[in-house]
């Protein structure tokens, strides 16, 4: 052969093996897009089956070509129930009958109106039921074909706590109590129309503004102390307390005080709703004022009627012992017993018309008073009962010293009579611009927890110690003794 012949085989050889080279190439890369979009089909199926989404495709007539689990279970549809249908089938009277058209329109004039813009549309469920539900289309291009994208969220749940919420805002906004929304730093966040109408500052007057702007100056340091117990997440109920209108004027309000939490459940501010009681007081105050009347009324009547009655008949008594005596009768002693018997009786009698109609407290003031009282349980129960008053406590105000007064005269009562206590000490310490009223015992003691907040004398000890612009406190565990404690201003 030739070598001409040779190098014609040559290159024909070669042009064959670059050839089957090429082809050897060319089905590796199609088989590495084949695996390629096996996996991206394997991904945007997962995609899809697990989307929390609805997913749904549809081609340019409508047609539903995919419905991915999420929407299957949004519309109580399964999958086959749906693919070759009408999208307009998921959606309510009388959008089922405009779908058709706003397809129409948009391939006409290219305007969407939910297509690229995301939306709250209606949905509408197997069976027929009704729900609101967020819309996204997006256009895809796929092929040639134009088919569209849906992406649905179910937004029921979200519309039912909307609607709590603008029901909630409506109460609060409407409410005639002050309803004020303030910061851990007592910066006010909120303020509705009962505030306005209670204090007189518009909305804009207040909010930002801290809320020391409605509490009188002397009241300031119980805002600390309630703000405290708001950051350890306690609340404060019914709790009464003064303060200050736009006008200058001062007014009685009860307030209850809740913590406010953010999503992670922590104490971010406060809020307080506020009633006016300036009417309640002021009926309660007359209540209190017409039942002191009453007992002193009760204690002269004892002072000086029966206790005079009785000393008429003590007279009397001796009289006639000493007749009795004359005739060397035995029936004298008696006589001198009756006598006797009448003198303590006298003397009791002394003791519950001071109880009730405390001269001290009004001649001599409120120290003397409480010695007087300490002395009498003392003498009459046989128990220590002592007053502790390292220096001259002076209150000039004489209902407030009346209201402290017949605090500390039911605390004494109550230590004796229910906690069964052998001693008593009254204590009253002036510190500072405050002066400290105690009454401790030795007694039973109980469960301030397990107590009924109902209990009529401890409702009215806390009513009393408020009027007289007074704090009240009980310390007490079973077996432990009691202590009420009130704290009140020295300019009283």
């Amino acid at each position: 052969m030739s070598r001409h012949g040779e190098g014609s085989q040559d290159n024909l050889s070669l042009q064959v093996v670059q050839l089957k080279k090429g082809m050897a190439e060319q089905e590796a890369r199609q088989a590495s897009q084949a695996l390629a979009l096996r996996d991206s089909e394997e991904r945007l199926r997962a995609i899809l089956e697990t989307a929390v989404e609805g997913i749904i495709t549809i081609d340019d007539r409508g047609i539903i070509e995919s419905f991915n689990p999420a929407a299957q279970k949004m519309f109580g549809y399964a999958e086959a129930e749906v693919i070759g249908k009408n999208i307009k089938m998921l959606m309510p009277e009388p959008y089922r009958h405009e779908h058709d058209g706003y397809i129409a329109n948009y391939q006409a004039t290219g305007h969407a109106k939910v297509i690229g813009v995301g939306r709250e549309v209606t949905g509408c469920r197997r069976g027929g039921s009704q729900f609101p539900m967020d819309l996204a289309v997006s256009e895809v291009r796929l092929g040639g074909r134009k088919l569209y994208a849906g992406f649905a969220r179910d937004i029921s749940e979200q519309k039912a706590a909307q609607k709590v919420l603008s029901h909630y805002a409506a109460l609060v906004k409407s409410s005639d109590d002050a309803i004020i929304g303030e910061t851990l730093e007592g910066i006010i966040t909120s303020w509705n129309r009962g505030a306005r109408n209670i204090f007189g500052y518009e909305e804009e007057e207040a909010v930002g503004q801290s809320i020391s702007l409605i509490i009188p100056k002397d009241r300031r340091e119980e805002e600390g102390f309630i703000l405290g117990r708001i950051k350890r997440g306690e609340s404060v109920e019914h709790y009464e307390t003064l303060r200050r209108r736009k006008n200058g004027t001062l007014v009685d309000i009860s307030v209850t005080i809740s913590p406010i939490r953010n999503a992670g459940g922590v104490v971010v501010g406060a809020s307080k709703v506020s009633r006016v009681i300036t009417e309640r007081k002021r009926l309660q105050n007359e209540i209190l004022a017409i039942s002191e009347r009453e007992q002193r009324r009760i204690g002269n009547d004892l002072h000086d009627g029966i206790c005079q009655e009785l000393a008429g008949i003590e007279l009397m008594c001796q009289v006639l012992e000493q007749k009795l005596a004359l005739q060397g009768r035995a029936e004298a002693g008696q006589a001198a017993e009756i006598a006797a018997h009448l003198r303590h009786a006298m003397a009791h009698t002394r003791q519950l018309a001071r109880g009730l109609s405390p001269v001290e407290l009004q001649t001599n003031g409120f120290m003397s008073a409480l010695h007087e009282l300490a002395a009498g349980v003392s003498e009459r129960t046989g128990i220590e009962c002592r007053l502790e008053c390292p220096e001259t406590v002076l209150i000039r105000d004489q209902q407030a010293a009346t209201h402290l007064y017949r605090i500390i005269q039911e605390a004494v009562h109550n230590a004796v009579r229910h906690g069964k206590a052998t001693r008593v000490i009254v204590t009253l310490k002036p510190a500072a611009s405050k002066c400290l009223l105690t009454v401790s015992d030795n007694g039973q003691g109980f469960d301030t927890s397990a107590a009924s907040p109902s209990g009529m004398g401890l409702h009215i000890m806390r009513y009393r110690a408020s009027m007289a612009d007074a704090t009240f406190e009980i310390l007490s565990k079973p077996g432990r003794g009691t202590t009420i404690a009130c704290q009140f201003s020295k300019n009283l």
